[in-house]
């Protein structure tokens, strides 16, 4: 067998190793690969910055009302006269319990 090849980064730098690029596999000395942004080591050729998208936040987007009550509840009151009503061109009348007329409008 014989020796494996040798290339350009096979030299003695005190301080610095070997190591091999993820994309390539191409040998280089530690201290001229770049870090990716997901997290392994590369060589300045395939180095890429991280999409500006990855970023973003998003505005919230609140649809809740500001404030909120609950709908009433019907109040009812006794009178001594009772109130019928129709709709379209018909009159209203107004009347008492013994069906005289009080009031009549349109």
């Amino acid at each position: 067998m014989g020796q494996p090849v040798k290339g350009s980064d096979d030299h003695l730098e005190l301080g610095d190793w070997n190591a091999v690029c993820w994309v390539c596999g191409n040998k280089r000395k530690a201290s001229k690969l770049k870090k990716h942004w997901q997290g392994y080591w590369v060589c300045p050729e395939h180095w890429e910055p991280r999409h500006p998208q990855d970023f973003v936040k998003a505005v919230p987007d609140v649809q809740t009302t500001p404030w909120v009550q609950p709908q009433p509840t019907g109040t009812y009151t006794l009178t001594d006269f009772l109130m019928t009503e129709s709709s379209g061109d018909e009159m209203i009348y107004i009347t008492t319990e013994d069906n005289q007329p009080l009031q009549t409008e349109n």
